[in-house]
C-alpha cells in the first residue's frame, strides 16, 4: 500500500505518513502513539482521533526530540 505523501500545508499526518517522517518503522510509531494514549510516555506528541483513525499533529513530531518507541 502507498503511502500518500505530505503536503506542504498538511497539519495533521496519519500514522503511516508520520512514521515516514520521523524516519521510523510502522510498528514503532504504533507502539509509540499506543504509550502516548496511555499516558506513559511521548506526551509531547499531539493526537487526535477521526473515526477509528489516529492523526498525529506535524509541528508536535517537529518539536519532540526523541520519540520513546518502548518502555524497559
Amino acid at each position: 500500500m502507498a503511502i500518500k505523501e505530505v503536503t506542504v500545508n498538511q497539519q495533521w499526518l496519519s500514522v503511516a505518513q508520520a512514521a515516514e517522517y520521523l524516519g521510523v518503522s510502522l510498528r514503532g510509531m504504533r507502539y509509540a502513539l499506543k504509550l502516548r494514549k496511555s499516558g506513559t510516555a511521548n506526551m509531547d506528541l499531539k493526537i487526535k482521533l477521526f473515526g477509528k483513525k489516529i492523526l498525529v499533529q506535524r509541528n508536535s513530531l517537529d518539536a519532540i526530540e526523541q520519540i520513546e518507541s518502548y518502555i524497559n
